[in-house]
């Protein structure tokens, strides 16, 4: 009996310190750790209480992980309504990705954002000469959640 409990424990203990590597690198939520646990072929009881561990001394915390979601994807040109989508269908906590969402909905500013994505992206203003470039860039903002009265704002403000 004492044979497997050492077994147990080497175990737990080596998912632990796996767990504890990939909470280094970046911020994950319960669902990603426990399936990146669950392919290293770790024992579903032994990912639940590391789980659970990491948990309590709070280096698994749903509140960060929104946060640092959502400001990676803010700095890639999301605006937040599509960041917080993402981050939901990533198996992000509702309650912790909306209340990220509202935070970063308070200092962004959609025209402003949306100009300098287009500026960085078509530089040389392209996009008032060929309507297919025009058309593209009109997508380009489009995937990236903004509205298309913005986009349209934007890109009239830049012909004039």
């Amino acid at each position: 009996m004492s044979i497997k409990l050492d077994v147990i424990k080497a175990e737990q203990q080596e998912a632990y310190a796996s767990a504890v590597r990939m909470l280094g690198l970046r911020e994950h939520n319960e669902l990603e750790l426990r399936d990146k646990l669950t392919a290293k072929k770790y024992d579903e009881i032994v990912i639940d209480h590391v789980i659970e561990l990491l948990k309590h001394y709070d280096y698994l915390s749903e509140d960060r992980y929104a946060a640092a979601f959502l400001r990676a994807r803010l700095k890639c040109g999301e605006t937040p309504w599509l960041a917080a989508q993402k981050a939901k269908r990533k198996g992000g906590e509702i309650a912790a990705v909306q209340a990220a969402q509202d935070e970063a909905e308070d200092s962004f500013d959609a025209w402003q954002t949306c100009k300098a994505l287009l500026d960085k992206r078509d530089p040389m203003a392209l996009r008032n000469k060929d309507k297919r470039i025009w058309q593209r860039q009109v997508r380009f903002l489009q995937n990236k959640g903004f509205a298309l009265s913005t986009i349209l704002q934007v890109m009239n403000d830049e012909e004039q």
